[in-house]
């Protein structure tokens, strides 16, 4: 018996440095989100397509009209809870000097409702640094729309850094 419990021992403290070496390293989403199948979940994507052109066009305003009057924003660079149209333009104002631009790694779609849909998932942001370098951010996120007037608008917009950090890439 006694040999069965150092064996057991032994392997067990060989073992436990590897586990816990699997466990630090973070998992990283890497690919691109395939389009969906159905055409209703291809609208309901398209939706983050047109917000990511928004970021990019550099027009504040553009971003902020994609959300509804009374939408929710809860971002990925900053503590603060956004709740009316000059709070979300705040934000953006701040966040888009960063010139992002955005790709989906994994996404599910779900209507919730006639007119309401959610696309979450796992998305990347590249970032420009004013000194022109840039670094990624991967970050989970939740868009809720909601069709307002014949028209697709963010109803809640939820963002987080991933918990497990790690630098995805530096350039220039």
């Amino acid at each position: 018996m006694k040999f069965k419990t150092s064996t057991i021992a032994l392997l067990f403290a060989l073992t436990t440095p590897l586990a816990q070496a699997l466990e630090a390293v973070p998992y990283v989403y890497s690919s691109v989100a395939q389009q969906p199948t159905s055409a209703k979940d291809r609208e309901i994507a398209a939706l983050f397509d047109h917000w990511n052109s928004a970021l990019k066009s550099g027009n504040v305003q553009s971003v902020v009209d994609l959300y509804a009057p009374n939408a929710v924003l809860q971002p990925t660079v900053s503590n603060q809870v956004r709740t009316t149209p000059a709070q979300i333009k705040d934000y953006f104002d701040h966040f888009m000097a960063l010139k992002p631009v955005g790709q989906i790694n994994f996404r599910e779609i779900r209507p919730l409702g006639a007119n309401v849909a959610m696309d979450s998932g796992v998305y990347t942001f590249t970032l420009t640094e004013a000194d022109g370098k840039t670094r990624q951010v991967q970050a989970r996120y939740t868009f809720v729309y909601e069709q307002v007037g014949g028209q697709w608008k963010i109803l809640n917009h939820h963002s987080s850094a991933m918990p497990q950090t790690q630098v995805l890439h530096a350039g220039k």
